[in-house]
Order: C-alpha cells, then sequence, then structure tokens
C-alpha cells in the first residue's frame, strides 16, 4: 500500500500551522492569570496572538513568506 501523496500547498499549510502553533505557545504565558503586565502590551500581544490565529486568512496562504507573519510585541 502505497502512501498518500501530498500537494505542495496541503505541505505549506500544514508548515504553516507547526509554524503558528509555536509561535503561540511561545506567547501562552502573557494570558496566563498570575502575570502582571501593563494593559497597553497586554492589548498588543492579544492582537498579536489573534493575527495568528488568523493567518490562515492571508492572501498569500500557504505560501507565507517570513514579511506575512505577525510581529511579536517586544
Amino acid at each position: 500500500m502505497t502512501e498518500p501523496e501530498f500537494t505542495i500547498q496541503e505541505h505549506n499549510a500544514a508548515m504553516c500551522r507547526e509554524t503558528r502553533e509555536s509561535l503561540l505557545k511561545e506567547s501562552d504565558w502573557v494570558v496566563l492569570s498570575d502575570v502582571t503586565i501593563a494593559a497597553d502590551k497586554l492589548a498588543e500581544w492579544k492582537t498579536y496572538r489573534q493575527s495568528l490565529r488568523d493567518i490562515s486568512t492571508h492572501s498569500k496562504w500557504p505560501f507565507l513568506e517570513d514579511s506575512d507573519w505577525p510581529t511579536k510585541p517586544s
């Protein structure tokens, strides 16, 4: 039995999803209940995280370039 072949688009989409999940995990700390952060910074992080969740609606999905990803707050 042969393994199913994936299209380039399916492969890229899977890779983009992995990157998104990794970036979301890296920023999980900001939404923990015991983290104290200024309201404006929290808003930046929430916007960043929502942008990551919405990345699959990007016009270049799933052929994203580094510059297409949202910028992590500093």
